[in-house]
């Protein structure tokens, strides 16, 4: 799946995750806003540049998208919920990308 849609990715992440675009965007290091921060700089990387993937979240050096990808494809291989979030966050991605088309039918 390509993934395009700034705005619609930060809000699939932010609802999965229980959090805000805003902290996700933001400097907090918590735990959960951290861990959400990398799969959106992971997920947007699959279709874009490592710099995009950090300006997306607010950060200016491409070397942090290329750690996160590594930590965030360390987690899937032994976290069954970072891959369970993986996937509802894909999920949530789809349901706001279609939302519109929906409305029309």
């Amino acid at each position: 799946m390509l993934i395009d849609n700034k705005l619609a990715l930060l809000s699939a992440t932010a609802q999965v995750m229980g959090t805000t675009p805003e902290a996700i965007i933001g400097k907090r290091k918590t735990f959960a806003e951290a861990l959400a921060r990398q799969i959106v700089m992971t997920l947007w990387a699959e279709g874009h540049s490592l710099q995009a993937s950090c300006e997306i979240v607010g950060r200016t050096h491409h070397t942090a998208a290329f750690y996160a990808r590594r930590k965030i494809h360390e987690r899937l291989q032994y976290c069954e919920a970072t891959r369970e979030r993986m996937k509802m966050i894909l999920k949530k991605y789809s349901e706001i990308i279609l939302e519109p088309f929906e409305k029309n039918q």
